[in-house]
Formats: structure tokens, C-alpha cells, sequence
């Protein structure tokens, strides 16, 4: 039987069977698994590309798996979900950690995450996987109502009468009453449903949630006539450019594909497919970017622009372009920010923050002759107000601004857009 566990991002993970087992915790800091799951595990790290996920040490003679800045979903072959959360904060909860997790999930582009519902957002009670099936089920139980799409599909078969077209080159001259033919028939066994049958029936022997298994049961009911998919690889390359009358089918087949095949950004196209995994500095990166497109009005925000190079060759060529993570504009004022997955301590010396991003700032800032430049850390704790500002020069300033992923994001950019209208100043000023 499959089995489900929670762990934070750059978590430990050891053997059940280990030693120190009067070191436990119930913290989401450390996870301990069977001895089966952790080498199915340690088998994982030394594969091709998997070192960016997780990494295998052996400390004090004790074998363990680091994990790193990745959150979402690991899989393994017998079954067991490895579900990983962003790191708030010390005292978060895990329903806290994975609720930020969701809302940061539906702002990734091309994936059908930015359907999870309200209603989905207040089941983070269930782990992960049981959210992602029930967003899929309601993809599927939607298409059902609207009435499962038919096309016509050749048929080759042998037969005792004449329909369609009777394909002479294979006649069995052994049974002469039988003729091959081939003909068009109208059906719902055509190639998307097959994958949503699949995905059906594979789901269904994988979900413990009770809720969830019982629409699966209706749905395998409903959709007992379609056939499963042979080549899943094959067939969701097949699916790419499917006809407009399939176009409600989209988003029900790309949870199909996640499901199935593990898509994510960090593993599509690589051996270590068998992840949902998402890398964090990204997750981050964009669920801030989001919320300034969406609630700075009257702002020109572009993301990631490349307008600037750092320097220029002596033959006049540029080199080294410049992409700072937003650009805000508004008649004379041009605000550039950075936005860092970065857990800051102001008490720290230099708060915890890299000499290496104030120099890429400062470049930003001479480039863009930017009024003001921001870095934009998560808020933990220990850091729920912006900092004193940095000042570079007599005129351009350094904000340092918390963004707290634990509130809904048009109340996290009320806190930013009052501190872009208010920018803090620094002691001297």
C-alpha cells in the first residue's frame, strides 16, 4: 500500500531502522522511512540531474538525504508521495506551509494549477496529491456532463458483410467468408479519452481519500466503454494539436499528463521524472511578479526585462545582459526590484543578505537610472517589517521589503504598495 509523507524543503531524510532514533521530532525538519523506501530514495540521488533536488551523505557513519530548495511532490515507484513544503517559518503549521504552497502553484504558467478553487484551497487538510485529483476529477466530471466527445476512428475488421471498404490485400483465402474491411465509426473510444480512462483508473488505485474514490468509482462507471492508453508517451505527443472542438478537453489532459508522467518544471525532458517538484527561488519569483502585475494599477510592470547590458566591448558589441525581476514605471519614477527565496536575519550582520545582490542591484539602479530599488525577501517571523533603507548614494536608496506568502496575495501587496508609496528612509535622511 502507497504511502504519503510531509517534509519542509532542505528537510533530513533517514532510515526508520537508524540508530539515533532517540533524535526524533515531530518537526517537519526531519523525516525517517522505511529502509526500502529510503534506498529507492538514495537510488533517486544518483541518478542524472537529481543532485539538484536532493543530495546523499553519510554523516557520523549514518547514512541520509539532504533535500534542497525544491517543493511540491516526489513519487517513488512503490507508490510513496513525498510531499515537500516551502519553509516559512519556525512555528508554521503544516496546513499553513502548504496552503502558501498552493497559492504560489497557481500562478505557474502553462500548468493547470491556476484552476485549484477557492474551495480546493481550504482542503489543506488533505496532502497534496488528494488536491490534485480532486481538481482533476472536477475537470473530468465537468466534461462528463457536458457529454463525453465522439469522433469518427477507422476500423480495420474481418467481417461476414461488406461495409465500408473492402481491403482485397489481406483476404484470408482460408476463410473466404470472412472479408477485411475497413470503415469509419462514430465513437468515444478515440485517442483523448483513452488517456483520461487511464488516468481514471490509475488514480483510482492510488487515492485513500474516501470523497476522492468515490467519484472515481462513478467516473470508471461512466466511462467503462473507453479503453486505456497503451503508450503514454506516445499518446500525450499525439494529443498536442488536437481539433478546436477539443478544446474543453485541455485542462483535464494536462492534469492527466502531470499525473501520469510527473511533469514539472524542474524535470520535463531529464531522467528524474518521476517528480512534481518545483524549484522555490522560481514559485517565489513569480507569485510576487504576479501580484504586482495584478494590483499595481497605473504602474508599467514588466518582468524580467532585458533592455540593458552591463558593459560593451571596445568594437561596440554588449555583453553581459542585464534581466532584473521587475521594472516598474510611472512618468519620471523607475523602480527596479529583485525578488530572493531567502530566509534574512536583520539582527545578523549585514542582515544575512548577499554582497553579491547589492552589487546587482547597484548595476540595475546605474542602468535603469532607477528613483528607487527594492529587494524583496519572504517574511518569517523575525522579519515582518521593511528595514531600515541602504542608501547607495546621496540619491539612490535600498529598500528591503517582507512578503508574506501566508496571507492571501492581494493583502501581501497592500503591505508592498504602501511601503512603494512610502519608501522607507534611512536613519541620516
Amino acid at each position: 500500500m502507497s504511502q504519503h509523507f510531509t517534509i519542509a524543503e532542505h528537510g533530513c531524510i533517514r532510515k526508520l531502522s537508524a540508530t539515533f532514533r532517540q533524535e526524533r521530532t515531530d518537526t517537519l525538519s526531519t523525516l525517517f522511512v522505511s529502509d526500502s523506501t529510503f534506498e529507492l530514495l538514495k537510488q533517486f540521488s544518483f541518478r542524472a540531474n537529481a543532485d539538484q533536488l536532493l543530495t546523499f551523505s553519510i554523516q557520523k557513519g549514518v547514512e541520509a538525504i539532504r533535500l534542497k530548495n525544491y517543493v511540491g511532490l516526489l513519487q517513488l515507484p512503490n507508490g510513496t508521495h513525498i510531499e515537500i513544503l516551502p519553509k516559512i517559518t519556525s512555528q508554521a503549521q503544516l496546513s499553513e506551509m502548504r496552503l502558501a504552497l498552493l497559492r504560489m502553484l497557481r500562478v505557474v504558467p502553462d500548468l493547470p494549477f491556476h484552476r485549484i478553487s477557492q474551495a480546493r484551497l481550504q482542503q489543506v487538510y488533505l496532502p497534496l496529491w488528494e488536491i490534485f485529483i480532486s481538481a482533476f476529477i472536477l475537470e473530468v466530471e465537468q466534461l462528463t456532463r457536458q457529454g463525453i466527445q465522439k469522433s469518427y476512428e477507422k476500423i480495420e475488421e474481418q467481417s461476414r458483410f461488406l461495409k465500408g471498404k473492402w481491403q482485397y490485400h489481406r483476404q484470408n483465402y482460408a476463410h473466404p467468408e470472412l472479408l477485411p474491411i475497413e470503415h469509419d465509426q462514430f465513437i468515444a473510444d478515440i485517442l483523448p479519452n483513452r488517456l483520461l480512462k487511464t488516468c481514471i483508473e490509475f488514480l483510482a488505485k492510488r487515492s485513500h481519500y474516501l470523497p476522492n474514490q468515490a467519484k472515481l468509482r462513478k467516473l470508471r462507471f461512466i466511462w467503462d466503454e473507453i479503453s486505456a492508453s497503451s503508450s503514454l508517451a506516445e499518446d500525450f505527443q499525439k494529443v498536442q494539436n488536437l481539433a478546436r472542438s477539443f478544446d474543453r478537453y485541455t485542462l483535464a489532459l494536462k492534469w492527466a499528463k502531470i499525473l501520469l508522467m510527473s511533469q514539472s518544471w524542474s524535470t520535463y525532458g531529464k531522467d528524474t521524472n518521476e517528480s512534481l517538484l518545483f524549484p522555490t527561488e522560481q514559485l517565489f519569483e513569480r507569485y510576487v511578479a504576479q501580484g504586482f502585475k495584478r494590483y499595481c494599477q497605473g504602474y508599467e510592470v514588466v518582468y524580467q526585462e532585458t533592455a540593458y547590458y552591463l558593459v560593451h566591448r571596445h568594437d561596440g558589441k554588449p555583453q553581459f545582459k542585464l534581466r532584473p525581476d521587475l521594472v516598474l514605471r510611472l512618468q519620471e519614477q523607475v523602480i527596479v526590484i529583485d525578488i530572493k527565496w531567502k530566509r534574512i536575519a536583520p539582527d545578523a550582520p549585514n542582515c544575512g543578505i548577499d554582497q553579491a545582490d547589492l552589487y546587482q542591484l547597484y548595476a540595475y539602479g546605474q542602468k535603469y537610472q532607477a528613483t528607487e530599488l527594492y529587494l524583496v525577501y519572504p517574511a518569517h517571523e523575525g522579519f515582518k517589517t521593511p528595514l531600515p533603507a541602504f542608501r547607495f548614494d546621496d540619491v539612490l536608496l535600498l529598500n528591503i521589503v517582507p512578503f508574506d506568502i501566508t496571507v492571501p496575495l492581494s493583502t501581501a501587496m497592500e503591505a508592498v504598495r504602501k511601503v512603494i508609496a512610502h519608501p522607507r528612509k534611512t536613519p541620516t535622511s
